[in-house]
């Protein structure tokens, strides 16, 4: 995309999803709503969104400069034990995707560890653009 680095353009979907999802969570468990589906269709949607932002931040990754490369790998590990979390969560809730009704409290609190770990992820990943620079050039 004529220079521009990819990877901040498309992690806004994934991003957007998980913690959607993980809000469609707690009210459930709140009593404000009766329906697992939502959550469980905005996981699934934001864990294939998700392996895309990291295609394209490995892809970003080679054009970076190498003093930032310890950041991003910190940014990288966090973001990927996020990710981890919320398809152990999806897994917990499998038969909500094929037509159960059953959101379990394990899949629930896994969802919510996720969800701070993945908000954490993100700060990192701002850090990186907003204090550091990473792939943004300079003005002529």
């Amino acid at each position: 995309m004529s220079g521009h680095p990819l990877h901040p353009a498309v992690v806004h979907f994934p991003v957007g999803l998980l913690l959607s999802a993980t809000i469609a969570d707690v009210a459930w468990l709140a009593g404000l709503t009766g329906d697992v589906h939502v959550g469980a269709i905005m996981m699934a949607g934001g864990l294939a969104a998700g392996l895309v932002a990291m295609a394209f931040g490995m892809f970003d990754l080679t054009k970076l400069d190498a003093p930032l490369v310890p950041r991003v790998l910190q940014h990288a590990g966090v973001m990927a034990v996020a990710w981890l979390g919320y398809a152990i969560a999806l897994y917990l809730r499998r038969d909500i995707l094929t037509g159960g009704s059953a959101l379990g409290t394990a899949s629930v609190v896994v969802s919510l560890i996720s969800a701070l770990l993945l908000s954490a992820g993100g700060w990192l990943g701002g850090e990186l653009v907003y204090t550091f620079g990473a792939n943004v050039r300079k003005a002529p």
